[in-house]
């Protein structure tokens, strides 16, 4: 095998090794049960809700490829948007996953009446991890369809300024979406 296709290979098993030690967590399987639950009115029956499965690929990026298998972050991340699409409280969140988690969701939450910057604002004064959450929530966002590419390239551009500090996680995360931006530029220009 040539040198490159070691430095791949070994880069998929890490993936591999990260998303297997995510989902064999309890929390990870508490909070994926309480999403779906959450999130099971938003399609009919048998299907996969959207916001459960965007929230589950911003929790895989995280373990994968940001290479961060912490429990209550992968938790935050599977429920970062149950508050957004549902009636679920606060207080129902704390019940279930604790203060820190809950907070962490209602920091990521979007008020709808909130300008994005004062939003962005606040999520720039949070703790890395719940920035980190943010930063693998827009690299989804920005990778789907063409529609409205260029909104979401401006929002994933602001959003990119939250990846700050040394942490190797979020210096993951900021070269992931760094990446991501430039090849939607030189696809759109192209």
């Amino acid at each position: 095998m040539n040198f490159m296709a070691t430095i791949l290979s070994e880069q998929l098993k890490q993936q591999q090794e990260g998303i297997a030690e995510a989902i064999a967590q309890p929390l990870w399987q508490k909070a994926a049960a309480f999403a779906a639950h959450v999130h099971a009115s938003e399609v009919p029956a048998g299907e996969t809700p959207p916001s459960l499965a965007q929230a589950t690929r911003v929790a895989l990026t995280i373990a994968s490829l940001y290479h961060c298998p912490e429990p209550p972050v992968l938790a935050t991340a599977l429920l970062h948007n149950v508050m957004d699409k549902s009636e679920v409280s606060f207080e129902e969140l704390c019940d279930h996953f604790g203060r820190q988690i809950a907070t962490r969701v209602e920091r990521l939450s979007h008020e709808p009446e909130l300008h994005t910057d004062v939003h962005l604002k606040r999520l720039h004064s949070c703790d890395w991890q719940t920035r980190l959450i943010k930063l693998a929530d827009a690299a989804d966002t920005l990778d789907h369809n063409e529609d409205e590419l260029e909104s979401r390239i401006m929002r994933t551009t602001q959003v990119l300024e939250l990846a700050f500090g040394e942490e190797e996680p979020v210096v993951r995360a900021q070269r992931h979406l760094t990446e991501l931006l430039e090849n939607v530029r030189l696809h759109t220009a192209g």
